[in-house]
């Protein structure tokens, strides 16, 4: 449940990404869309990090070495 939680908010963070760049390239109001976009692109990245180091410090996500 824990790891399916980290997913879905990694795939938040790619999707409001994309977003922000459909507004960058194809908006033309003066709404204020693109920054709006990367400001939820901002916090979901940091609760993304926030997740990932509790899932270790409780153990339910176990890191491992590169090649060992």
């Amino acid at each position: 449940m824990f790891k399916l939680l980290i997913v879905i908010l990694f795939f938040a963070v790619v999707g409001v990404l994309f977003s922000g760049l459909y507004f960058l390239m194809k908006d033309r109001s003066s709404e204020k869309r693109v920054v709006r976009a990367l400001a939820w692109r901002v916090g979901l990245a940091a609760a993304l990090i926030a997740l990932v180091a509790i899932g270790i410090a409780t153990g339910l996500l176990e890191p491992h070495g590169v090649g060992g």
